[in-house]
């Protein structure tokens, strides 16, 4: 499994509960995506996604109830803040530990290897050798699922047996970037959750306090999200341009003069949203294993939709 993703690790879960062997294989330190989160001046905040919705049939409701129940809470938002449609009746959810909760019960007993990019994907006999960047083999495999963003996945399905024309299709997805401010402000809490300003350059905002995370000293932790074309515009500049643009118009938003936050970050995401899709089943014929889900092969934009093609490979394979 390369990506230790929620669809990576939806497929992981069920491959092993049907019985198979499964390594994650993750570049980064830690597993969940875009549930991300990150502690900073004594609280938590939700650097991803703002909330996860979750279909009381769906494919993520037996795993929040199974493993991330103990402090998950539903949190009240008249509006949706995050981008795309909503699941309408779908219990809207956060955990005061931070958005990663879910992700890492998922992955806290399976094989997980983090910190290693995987570069090529080679045939070895009848097994499919990974093999990382400088080269070395990360193991001989009967089946490779790709849940890396459309690029990533891309470049992967080119080191890959007969991937080149998949390759070319996956390339061809484009993503939103975003740019997130993270901000602690010392103010009364406000009432909302979510906020979307008519004008300026921030998408929309989100209340970290109204997820169980209480203040610390006073200071109320918030979310920004940039909108597509200013976040673009600053994907690649400096961290002072990037608060010098969205500060002001966070001060605006809360009603206060436009001095300086108890704190303040800037995340970045290159592959926020995926703009356009493509269908899971064409990009993935019957003679392949070398299987992609994820985002780029979703039916929507939500974490429902991107744990859903999890399963599908995950079926995919134990039904070959």
């Amino acid at each position: 499994m390369i990506g230790a993703g929620i669809a990576g690790l939806v497929a992981a879960r069920d491959l092993r509960g049907a019985g198979h062997e499964v390594v994650v294989l993750e570049k980064s330190r830690g597993v969940g995506g875009r549930m991300a989160a990150r502690r900073v001046e004594g609280t938590v905040v939700d650097h991803g996604l703002p909330l996860l919705d979750v279909p009381r049939d769906g494919v993520l409701a037996d795993f929040v109830v199974d493993l991330a129940t103990d402090d998950v809470i539903e949190v009240e938002a008249p509006g949706d803040p995050s981008p795309g449609r909503i699941i309408d009746g779908a219990p809207r959810l956060a955990w005061p530990q931070g958005a990663t909760r879910l992700p890492k019960a998922l992955a806290e007993d399976l094989d997980v290897v983090t910190e290693v990019r995987v570069a090529g994907i080679r045939q070895d006999g009848d097994l499919l050798e990974v093999a990382q960047d400088q080269g070395n083999s990360l193991g001989c495999f009967d089946w490779v699922v790709i849940t890396a963003p459309g690029a990533q996945a891309a470049d992967l399905l080119d080191a890959s047996p007969r991937g080149a024309v998949r390759a070319s299709d996956m390339r061809a997805v484009a993503y939103d970037t975003a740019v997130m401010l993270l901000a602690g402000v010392a103010i009364d809490p406000p009432e909302w959750f979510a906020h979307r300003p008519l004008t300026g350059p921030i998408a929309y905002v989100t209340n970290e306090m109204a997820k169980g995370r209480p203040p610390v000293d006073g200071v109320v932790p918030f979310v920004a999200r940039l909108d597509g074309d200013v976040s673009e515009a600053l994907m690649e500049a400096s961290d002072r341009a990037v608060l010098a643009e969205a500060l002001p118009a966070l001060a605006k938003v809360l009603g206060r003069p436009a001095t300086s936050p108890a704190w303040a970050q800037v995340k970045r995401w290159r592959y926020a949203t995926a703009r356009e899709r493509l269908d899971q089943g064409a990009i993935n014929p019957e003679w392949t294993r070398v299987v992609v889900a994820g985002d780029a092969v979703a039916a929507g934009p939500n974490m429902e939709d991107v744990a859903a093609t999890g399963r599908w490979a995950a079926r995919r394979i134990c039904e070959a």
